[in-house]
């Protein structure tokens, strides 16, 4: 890592560019937030810190790879606007206008890089996300709330868990062809297995260790690919 250190100051003096080492930090991915050691690197003279985690263009991002702390933050602020479709609900806005605003204000924030977290997100992540779908509709139906399946029927939406699962689809078809990612999308070269049996799957997921890398968003991306070919 150090050495990548280098090659980025190199680059940047080239460029004439200036990295900031107030705002650099180091992460180390591990299981455990537990260091028998913490990494020491240093740019310009500077060590830098060592975060278990950081923010980086909306997605919480931690050093064991898991998606409690995202799911958390990003309940936590879709809740908050809730506070919206409270009171235009006491002016008495219609269905149509307090689901667009749901759509636009609350939904969105939820769904912000949804291709990189889907794959890795647990039932109880899953759970909380949906949490905040099941208020607004009760604020949205109002009297005509019932139940959350009921709901999703009468106003024609889909769970958040579904349309995750579109978004990503979406992302991974135009991944394949983007000049910068399709080298991750590698085809099957054969189409039958050492049983002889057809594999039916046309792009190869890489195997790992662990759940949580097989889970992790290529992998995710490709069994989604697979799954329509």
């Amino acid at each position: 890592l150090q050495t990548r250190l280098n090659e980025t100051n190199q680059y940047a003096e080239i460029h004439q560019l200036k990295i900031n080492e107030e705002k650099t930090k180091i992460m180390s991915f591990n299981n455990t937030f537990k260091y028998d050691f913490l990494p020491k690197y240093f740019i310009g003279g500077k060590q830098l810190e060592v975060v278990n985690s950081t923010k980086l263009l909306g997605i919480h991002i931690t050093s064991n790879m898991k998606w409690n702390l995202h799911t958390q933050k990003t309940v936590a602020k879709a809740k908050k606007k809730l506070w919206y479709l409270r009171r235009l609900s006491q002016l008495k806005a219609s269905v149509t206008t307090l689901l667009d605003i749901y759509h636009k204000v609350i939904r969105s924030v939820m769904e912000q890089g949804a291709p990189i977290y889907t794959g890795g997100l647990t039932k109880t992540n899953i759970d909380e996300f949906e949490s905040v779908q099941k208020s607004a509709f009760r604020i949205i139906l109002r009297g005509r709330y019932y139940d959350y399946n009921s709901a999703l029927n009468t106003l024609e939406q889909l769970t958040l868990e579904e349309r995750r699962k579109n978004i990503s689809l979406k992302f991974a078809k135009k991944s394949v062809s983007h000049p910068k990612m399709k080298h991750l999308f590698k085809k099957q070269l054969k189409t039958r297995t050492r049983g002889g049996e057809k594999n039916q799957d046309k792009f190869i997921e890489p195997r790992y260790k662990t759940d949580r890398a097989n889970n992790g968003p290529v992998n995710y991306l490709i069994r989604l690919l697979n799954s329509k070919c």
